[in-house]
């Protein structure tokens, strides 16, 4: 019993020295209780144990110091299995890892096309996907309600669904990943098109559309990724261009300096400025300029790739 859990669990053949502990644990249940709280107390071990909670890759011990090494197969079908399922492997990939197939590139590309056609695999999306894109974030906002009067939580729902669809369908179908940012399609139900003005949409269901509108293409044009790169009452372009920078790009920003001025809203009794104006007065100053030119760089190339497909 032990043997097989722990295999599992620790993702590799088991040693008699990984079993030590569990029937040491077995040992002491059974002294005080029947043979179910013997093996219950030896599960505790292994569920507990750094071999089942960590996923360590140690290296060859011969290898010197920077040099570069090809993981093991047992650490590649973890990998693929983390990333893919956000579980431990399977039998059939541990077989293959412990077999030592899974490094040929036929065998490679065989599991990965089956684990991706496993129901399991949804979690790239919502686990890895979800956390790359900060699309959990949505859950956290809330519009203000007297400039957003029509925000309800049927939006909200919907636009993290519609992130859902789009993403699955990008990696399930094996699209171009510059189709992330470039793709005139998405997936609605009446609320979200209504919302995006899209016309002839019935219905609670969710379905694929073409959008009319180029501004919606891709990842940018998504409700949940404008919500979640704007404050609760205005757009943002200076958290739109950190978030291109940091989750498209993969550029972060640096830190703002020292006694950087704030953003100068909007005060009562002054004429109003659009936000357009006050970025711009904002980044006169040499000091801002450097990092949200940066910034503003980083948007206007992303829209140009946009337009590309057009």
């Amino acid at each position: 019993i032990f043997s097989s859990v722990a295999h599992r669990a620790f993702r590799r053949p088991v040693t008699d020295k990984d079993l030590a502990a569990p029937l040491a644990f077995f040992k002491e249940g059974r002294a005080v209780g029947d043979f179910e709280a013997g093996i219950q107390n030896g599960l505790i071990a292994i569920i507990a144990s750094p071999k089942f909670l960590y996923r360590a890759e140690p290296p060859p011990q011969s290898l010197k110091p920077g040099a570069i090494y090809r993981v093991s197969d047992l650490d590649l079908a973890s990998r693929l299995s983390f990333f893919l399922w956000s579980s431990i492997p399977d039998d059939e990939l541990l077989a293959l890892a412990e077999q030592g197939k899974l490094k040929d590139p036929k065998v490679y590309e065989q599991q990965i096309r089956r684990m991706l056609a496993d129901p399991k695999s949804k979690t790239l999306v919502t686990n890895f996907g979800f956390e790359w894109l900060r699309v959990r974030e949505v859950d956290k906002l809330d519009p203000d309600i007297i400039i957003y009067p029509n925000f309800d939580a049927n939006l909200r729902t919907a636009f993290k669904r519609e992130m859902e669809m789009f993403l699955d369908s990008v990696f399930r179908e094996d699209h171009s990943v510059l189709d992330l940012l470039t793709a005139n399609y998405t997936f609605a139900n009446e609320r979200l098109a209504a919302h995006y003005q899209i016309p002839d949409v019935r219905g609670d269901q969710f379905r694929r559309v073409t959008l009319p509108d180029s501004k919606r293409d891709g990842l940018l044009g998504k409700g949940a990724i404008l919500m979640v790169t704007a404050y609760p009452n205005r757009t943002s372009p200076v958290l739109r261009g950190a978030y291109i920078l940091e989750s498209i790009t993969g550029t972060p920003p640096s830190p703002p300096p020292p006694n950087v001025p704030p953003f100068k809203e909007n005060k009562d009794g002054e004429a109003a400025h659009t936000v357009r104006e006050i970025m711009e007065q904002h980044r006169a100053n040499p000091t801002c300029n450097a990092c949200h030119g940066v910034m503003d760089r980083s948007e206007e190339h992303t829209s140009e790739l946009q337009s590309l497909r057009h």
